[in-house]
């Protein structure tokens, strides 16, 4: 799995037409707000497993979204969003608004929409694994023993993927 894989699962099955319908906003809005939020999310999520208990918070929601399907639970979206950003998740969702032209609003409700079908594919994909390793080999940084900071090769590979298109 890699990050352009998860994007298109994303993007590629029926939650666009369930986001749009029940939020009302143009398909094509929520797929450039997907796009440029995923690495975003990713990246706050490596930074997040620097620690053992982030590593270890991250491992345990992962685990519990791994066996759920597609839903839209905004509920539980949020709650995700305020765990993988904390204090910035409005600056994150304004920057994600001037970066797509859509308003606040509907990107927080796109983001909370993604968010638990994110950890959820993410679970199935770590099922028993290293949390660590996951999120490194999706974003180009390699494993990390928690023993330093890979914000350089988080951002070197995950720039590298986003620009190889």
């Amino acid at each position: 799995m890699d990050l352009n894989s998860i994007i298109s699962s994303l993007t590629g099955n029926n939650m666009i037409g369930e986001i749009a319908k029940k939020f009302n906003i143009d398909p094509t809005k929520i797929v450039n707000v997907i796009k440029a939020a995923i690495p975003k999310i990713l990246a706050a999520m490596q930074k997040n497993v620097g620690t053992s208990a982030g590593a270890a918070s991250l491992a345990q929601a992962l685990s519990n979204h791994a066996g759920q399907g597609f839903s839209i639970n905004i509920e539980d979206g949020l709650k995700i969003l305020q765990k993988i950003f904390g204090g910035n998740l409005g600056s994150v969702i304004s920057g994600l608004s001037g970066q797509t032209n859509t308003p606040n609003d509907q990107v927080s409700n796109i983001l909370a929409s993604v968010a638990p079908n994110l950890l959820s594919m993410l679970g199935k994909q770590n099922a028993g694994g290293n949390v660590v390793n996951l999120l490194g080999s999706i974003l180009g940084g390699g494993g990390n023993t928690g023993n330093g900071n890979t914000a350089g090769k988080v951002l070197g590979g995950l720039l590298g993927k986003i620009f190889k298109k």
